[in-house]
């Protein structure tokens, strides 16, 4: 008999795209699964389209709840499943018809903890673009999975093209792991904790995972925020515990690192509201550079953004704003 898979969809006036996300959902070629909507307090029809969906089909769940973003809704569908393997999907997106068969498969064929797959960035004028496509399989062992994560080269760092095993996010006092509240990129946490646990972790590149690119009012399309902020310096934390427990994958986490806070550092490099920040991530650029210039893991873009923003600040800023005229945007 198949394991039971639970799909945790958090719901947020979606409307124009919640069908489509339920529908790939549905479909799916493996059948056993609970699927729990959660809306975040909509107020567009989607907490109407979730009941529609409810008495459709007998394996969805539909949670309606306040208001209280991603993470909080992530953790009420988590504390609602029964799941043996737990899924994400944001309701914006699609997924394949044989992802979650693909990824159930792998993680008990190669006995792993977490089941990865790659993704398709999709524009809604139909336009597609498969992410990390090798048709290859690669299993990692416990620290070579982390460090493959650190690297963010094969591995995504978001939550919604893995599965994971009930007993990888499953506390020591039984509880299960739950997102952190009130940061935007709560996947990185929480995917850093999972991966360092795990005793091995299966990717196939293969892209199963539609992830809809720039729509307006979506959290990863918002501006600066407090939240925002918050979730780039959470990669501090990531890197200290990796100083103390995995000596030999710090350097893995400062490149990491970096490119969050030079990238944070070319959102706000001209906004007088975050002067603070802009002084921290200087200071820290600075204490870093060398270890960034000399490293045989960073790419030769990111030495020269590090050299130029710890010592040439200003010629620094002049390069942000010509790129920014040309390609409309400032992330590293």
């Amino acid at each position: 008999m198949q394991e039971l898979i639970t799909v945790i969809v958090p719901v947020y006036n979606v409307l124009p795209y919640l069908e489509n996300c339920v529908k790939s959902i549905l479909c799916q070629t493996y059948n056993n699964l609970e699927i729990i909507l959660v809306d975040d307090g909509s107020t567009d029809g989607s907490e109407k389209l979730c009941d529609f969906f409810k008495e459709k089909d007998q394996r969805i769940k539909v949670i309606h709840k306040a208001n209280g973003g991603l993470s909080d809704a992530r953790n009420a569908g988590l504390l609602q499943a029964n799941g043996d393997y737990f899924a994400f999907v944001d309701s914006d997106d699609s997924i394949e018809p044989d992802m979650l068969e693909l990824l159930a498969n792998n993680l008990i064929k190669y006995d792993s903890d977490v089941s990865c797959c790659r993704y398709t960035r999709v524009w809604e004028d139909g336009k597609k673009q498969p992410i990390g496509e090798t048709g290859e399989i690669n299993v990692y062992n416990g620290i070579e999975g982390f460090k493959e994560y650190l690297y963010g080269k094969t591995m995504d760092p978001f939550v919604c093209n893995k599965l994971y095993k009930r007993q990888i996010i499953t506390k020591e006092d039984g509880s299960l792991q739950l997102f952190i509240k009130d940061i935007v990129g709560e996947d990185n946490p929480f995917n850093a904790d999972v991966f360092q646990r795990a005793k091995r972790i299966v990717l196939a590149g293969e892209a199963k995972y539609n992830y809809l690119q720039k729509r307006t009012g979506a959290i990863t399309n918002s501006g600066v925020s407090q939240k925002k902020i918050d979730s780039v310096y959470w990669w501090d934390k990531i890197r200290k515990y990796c100083k103390e427990s995995y000596p030999e994958l710090e350097k893995y986490a400062l490149r990491r690192q970096m490119l969050f806070y030079v990238g944070l550092y070319n959102m706000i490099y001209a906004d007088n509201k975050y002067k603070d920040d802009k002084k921290y991530i200087s200071t820290f650029v600075k204490k870093h550079a060398k270890e960034i210039i000399k490293s045989d893991i960073c790419e030769s873009t990111v030495k020269m953004a590090v050299f130029l923003l710890a010592h040439f600040p200003y010629i620094y800023n002049v390069a942000m704003r010509l790129y920014k005229s040309v390609k409309g945007e400032v992330n590293l």
